[in-house]
């Protein structure tokens, strides 16, 4: 038996013990180059997963490349880029592919690096890519309408596009279209005033997939509501694909019509979270190798446990990094660099928009979130989601703004400040015991 098919029967095998994402990301992306006196080299695309594979996966790699071999083998990782596959000569469609569509995609508005090959898949949008990868087996069919919320800067629009890029290869004739809400208003509007409304509907009920971007753009706006419905109605009705992404769900959309809500929500809703720490690792290896920057592990640590904002703001990050040490002619980035650019009178290098936001806004904003009046939160209940709302809300006046107790007291109702180091303490805790809580507030504080 050659190699590449050992390999395809230990990936099969290893299909069976793995969450799809978890196989999608970590399996399908890896090939067995040789295997010699029961070495085996494994090529993976970069080295997070030559990283991740060898001490989390190693186990599950062998178990499965022994048992197709009937041997006791060794693994050995190393960073290869994986060989494009001859999809009209082979024999059986590959687990995999690098290969790049023929395609061009600027008719579809897809950004070319918003691919699945360049997202990062992680605790914190694991659902939400496993559902993606069901929509590209089944457009239309398996999740329809699919609607993806979440903070700013955490992955929506990557991961909705990249459904796009799919979409087309496995059929280029497929019609793709992605948008920003905001574009489909302005070109209703120019329809009106040119008198095109039938070109204007043509254009888009006539897709097989459309991918809208910030659909709460739209809330408020009667007459473009109103168009959108007749759009999605048309499109869903006939079988076509609509995605749809939002900084909230549906139903916290103010002055969002009834009836779109009922037809957002009449399909699959996820939401996107904050990284974790282990897809801030991630991330940060991946953008500094698509850089051709290097920076040492202890550094990566560094930042991933100081860089605690969403994905957008790890890029500007890393941004600044690479440009200082361009300039300071650094070929590595370590940790002592990292220090030295550091102003060492304050952390404004890991501040993010966050801490820029006032206090009156941050109430605003959690009230928001925990979909309560601000009177509420800062009143003399002790409902007891109310109480929840209020610890957490001290805790971010204190932690993001660094407000006084006092101070902070007498923003949430008059209270002293031995109730808001209790609230403080309380959610410390929680925080660092609490995956659900630290995922919780860390995308409050994506919304700043």
């Amino acid at each position: 038996m050659d190699i590449d098919r050992i390999w395809k029967n230990t990936q099969e095998e290893l299909k069976v013990v793995l969450a799809p994402a978890v196989f999608q990301t970590f399996v399908a992306k890896t090939q067995l180059i040789s295997l010699q006196n029961n070495i085996a080299t494994i090529a993976c695309p970069n080295s997070y997963l030559v990283d991740i594979n060898h001490k989390r996966y190693y186990q599950l790699f062998k178990g499965a490349l022994d048992n197709q071999t009937k041997s006791d083998n060794q693994l050995n990782f190393i960073i290869q880029e994986i060989p494009k596959i001859d999809l009209e000569n082979s024999n059986s469609a590959p687990l995999f592919t690098y290969a790049s569509p023929k395609k061009t995609f600027s008719d579809s508005n897809l950004h070319p690096k918003y691919t699945f090959e360049n997202l990062i898949v992680g605790n914190s949008n694991n659902f939400a890519y496993a559902a993606a990868q069901g929509i590209v087996k089944n457009p239309g069919l398996t999740y329809n309408p699919f609607f993806i919320w979440g903070g700013v800067g955490v992955g929506k629009t990557h991961l909705m596009q990249a459904v796009g890029h799919e979409l087309l290869k496995s059929n280029p004739d497929f019609k793709v279209k992605y948008f920003p809400a905001e574009t489909f208003a302005n070109e209703l509007i120019g329809a009106l005033k040119s008198k095109n409304m039938n070109q204007f509907k043509n254009k888009y009920r006539s897709l097989d997939c459309i991918l809208v971007d910030d659909i709460q753009f739209i809330a408020g706006k009667e007459y473009i509501q109103e168009e959108f419905f007749h759009t999605f109605n048309a499109l869903h009705m006939a079988g076509k694909q609509v995605i749809l992404t939002s900084d909230r769900k549906p139903s916290e959309i103010k002055d969002l019509k009834d009836r779109l809500v009922s037809r957002f929500m009449g399909g699959l809703t996820v939401d996107i979270q904050m990284p974790d720490y282990e897809m801030r690792v991630a991330i940060i290896k991946q953008k500094m190798e698509e850089r051709g920057s290097r920076i040492t592990n202890e550094a990566i640590s560094y930042l991933a446990e100081n860089v605690v904002s969403n994905i957008r703001d790890i890029e500007g990050r890393l941004q600044e990094l690479t440009i200082q040490a361009m300039a300071k002619n650094i070929p590595e980035i370590n940790l002592e660099f990292i220090q030295f650019i550091i102003n060492p009178n304050s952390n404004t290098f890991f501040e993010s928009a966050s801490a820029k936001v006032t206090p009156r806004h941050l109430i605003s904003v959690c009230a928001k979130y925990f979909n309560i009046k601000t009177g509420d939160l800062c009143g003399k209940s002790r409902k007891k989601e109310l109480v929840s709302a209020r610890h957490i809300t001290a805790y971010l006046l204190l932690t993001e703004i660094e407000l006084p107790l006092e101070e902070v007291g007498h923003l949430l109702g008059g209270r002293d400040h031995t109730s808001i180091m209790h609230a403080r303490d309380k959610v410390q805790t929680e925080f660092s015991t609490n995956p659900q809580i630290r995922q919780l507030i860390n995308q409050i504080k994506g919304t700043f």
